[in-house]
């Protein structure tokens, strides 16, 4: 292969930030030009074992032809990440590619700020069916397709084993209905004279958001056919009655003043063993390797009222083109490369992700009992709503279980007024 000359040019790529000086906000990046090659930029916010998976991919891309050369830019992940993201939209200088999370897609694409995958897709018949559906579905606003996924997560319950089998649960035989679930937090659950000394669960905490038990209700929260939300969906009201229901039996002031003296990490209540059952992702499984690695425990589907019909819901991350990218055709090479099996494996196996490919998360983890429960419910999970008002509808619903759980209004009249909030902010868009 021929030799390539290469030359470094100082560019500016973040802009001054509205209200800080030069100094606090300004950043020089030295683009890299590779003499016969388009050089595609390409910010992300990894570290560590993330970093060197992006390392990767973009190496043996750039490997791989010799007509785009990736340059990986790492911008920290911080509060003005978006800003700054939008601050060089807006004047014109924006990276060719970026790493984003998929839930703020629609967000994005509302506010014209990203290049359509469509266009690119249509035109070479890309296969997005390569992809589990609910990925696709968060990618897509107003039928344009904004940014190719790469990760995926799931949410189960995890139960303390060695707990389930002390209280006479057998631990090979986890909770599938709610009614199964209230008997085995009852047995896990130790409260003296008003003094919580051991809980079985708290429903709402960790990953115990409302998204996921009104799923696991049956409910739901939009059509993407229709456009349509459902946020008081009947199944919906039912999910936020049940936390209110335990809220009521354990006393929810008592329970938070608990809940809230626990941390994360090492000081995560499932891991000190305070807990037996949490909703948790497979971000968790790290934490407990680390801090509690003797730890016997399982993980297995949320429980639904009728143990079957069971359902989960994940999130993840993408690519995307901002909008006026100035190698827009080049960065969707390399968007197909990463979103390709071999680019989806290498990412994933040194990132320790789940990938949005289903043959690659079997060849991963197919020796894996406890990853191989996250994958197999994958078929079976949800995505939250693409719409621009997504962080609002997310904090309304977090503050409805709050105020639900605490007395402070019925499920039916909180998520009512969650949805006319949340159809007032999408009007106004």
């Amino acid at each position: 292969m021929k030799a390539k000359k290469w030359t470094i040019t100082s560019v500016m790529v973040l802009a001054v930030l509205a209200g800080c000086s030069a100094e606090e906000s300004d950043a020089i990046e030295e683009t890299i030009s590779v003499e016969g090659r388009t050089t595609v930029t390409y910010w992300h916010n990894h570290t560590g074992r993330g970093l060197d998976a992006i390392r990767q991919v973009v190496s043996d891309f750039n490997a791989s032809q010799e007509d785009i050369f990736v340059q990986e830019i790492y911008s920290a992940s911080t509060e003005g990440d978006d800003q700054r993201l939008l601050t060089a939209i807006a004047g014109g200088n924006p990276p060719d590619l970026a790493h984003f999370d998929r839930f703020k897609v629609a967000q994005y694409a509302a506010e014209n700020s990203l290049e359509s995958l469509t266009p690119f897709i249509e035109k070479e018949q890309y296969d997005m069916g390569m992809y589990y559906d609910y990925a696709v579905d968060e990618t897509t606003y107003e039928e344009e397709i904004y940014a190719m996924p790469i990760t995926t997560d799931s949410r189960l319950l995890f139960y303390n084993k060695d707990r389930f089998t002390e209280v006479g649960l057998d631990p090979e035989d986890p909770p599938e209905t709610i009614e199964e679930l209230e008997g085995a937090i009852e047995r896990l659950s130790t409260i003296e004279d008003g003094r919580v000394t051991e809980l079985g669960m708290v429903p709402w905490t960790a990953q115990g958001w409302l998204y996921t038990w009104a799923w696991a209700f049956g409910g739901d929260f939009y059509d993407l056919d229709s456009n349509t939300l459902s946020i008081d969906h009947p199944q919906n009201v039912e999910a936020l009655e049940w936390l209110v229901s335990i809220a009521d039996e354990y006393d929810a002031a008592t329970v938070t003043s608990f809940d809230t003296a626990q941390g994360s990490n090492e000081m995560d209540p499932f891991i000190q063993g305070i807990y037996s059952v949490k909703v948790d992702g497979p971000f968790s499984i790290s934490t407990i390797q680390q801090y509690n690695p003797d730890m016997n425990y399982g993980v297995t589907p949320v429980p639904t009222p009728t143990g079957d019909n069971f359902a989960t819901w994940s999130g993840g991350t993408s690519l995307i083109i901002p909008r006026g990218a100035h190698n827009a055709e080049e960065a969707w090479e390399f968007m197909k490369y990463f979103g390709s099996y071999d680019g989806q494996m290498t990412y994933s196996e040194m990132n320790n992700q789940m990938s949005v490919i289903d043959k690659v998360n079997e060849d991963l983890y197919e020796d894996d009992p406890i990853m191989t429960e996250f994958i197999d419910i994958l078929p079976n999970s949800n995505a939250r709503p693409p719409i621009p008002s997504g962080q609002l509808l997310w904090n309304e619903l977090d503050r409805a279980v709050e105020y639900a759980i605490h007395g402070r209004g019925e499920p039916q009249e909180l998520l009512e007024r969650v949805a006319e909030r949340v159809k007032q902010a999408e009007a106004e868009e």
